[in-house]
């Protein structure tokens, strides 16, 4: 059985506003842009100071949304399985097969490195998508990624949330599921910051461009310059795990 080795959070960002997009989560993340790459310098990769990145950026025409590339060394073997578990092949964009899971969320199927790494500092760190999942798209988007991980599933602070748990703290990109309770065509995603001190890092992003949303007990909701909402949680950066 082909499962993925690791996982890419594509943050799409409106071409309009691409530098700005740039500077500001490199400066959210701590990351460094690679080179621009692609026909038209539209990817780049927010690089870590030692092991893998799992934080990517895209320029495009529309409005901001994340997407995810999921990786492994049988590219035929995980497309087969994907699309038996329930995804749809959207396009094809070289020798990248872009799906959408079926809840609607694309995804890209790429090739992973030899030995990926998440490599912890105990710094704020990007570690984790959220899918947001209408009600009524619930049980086969969580049955689709439950399946296609391969990782136990657990339940959140809420009936609100379920988290695929990864079985190394260190392993990469972390998954929360999140029941909506308002309705919307497909299954979107949000990046979710671990940190350790909220207030503080609410100020830094906010004196970087961001806005704050909403507060709750365990997150605040924030929105970058441009556009995208994603949160700061109260987790443990150096492993993952919420804070107690």
């Amino acid at each position: 059985m082909t499962t993925p080795l690791w996982y890419d959070l594509f943050l799409d960002v409106p071409r309009a506003g691409w530098r700005r997009s740039v500077e500001f989560w490199a400066a959210a993340t701590g990351l460094t842009p690679s080179p621009a790459r692609g026909e038209g310098g539209q990817f780049l990769t927010l690089l870590p100071d030692g092991g893998t990145s799992c934080v990517r950026m895209q320029e495009l025409d529309g409005d901001p949304r994340v997407h995810l590339d999921v990786a492994s060394h049988d590219r035929a073997g995980l497309l087969q399985r994907a699309l038996d578990l329930g995804a749809t092949q959207a396009w094809q964009y070289h020798d990248v097969p872009v799906l959408r899971s079926p809840g609607g969320l694309l995804l890209c199927l790429t090739l992973a490195e030899p030995e990926p790494l998440l490599v912890r500092t105990g710094a704020p760190v990007l570690d984790q998508v959220c899918l947001d999942i209408p009600t009524r798209l619930w049980d086969a988007e969580v049955a689709f990624w439950q399946q296609l991980t391969a990782r136990d599933i657990t339940t959140g602070r809420s009936d609100q949330f379920a988290r695929l748990v990864d079985p190394d703290p260190a392993g990469g990109l972390r998954f929360l599921l999140q029941r909506l309770g308002e309705d919307q065509p497909t299954v979107s995603a949000h990046a979710d910051f671990a940190v350790a001190d909220r207030p503080a890092e609410v100020a830094h992003h906010c004196a970087l461009g961001a806005e704050q949303v909403a507060e709750h007990q365990a997150w605040t909701i924030m929105r970058a310059p441009d556009g995208h909402i994603y949160c700061l949680t109260d987790r443990d950066p150096a492993t993952g795990h919420p804070l107690p």
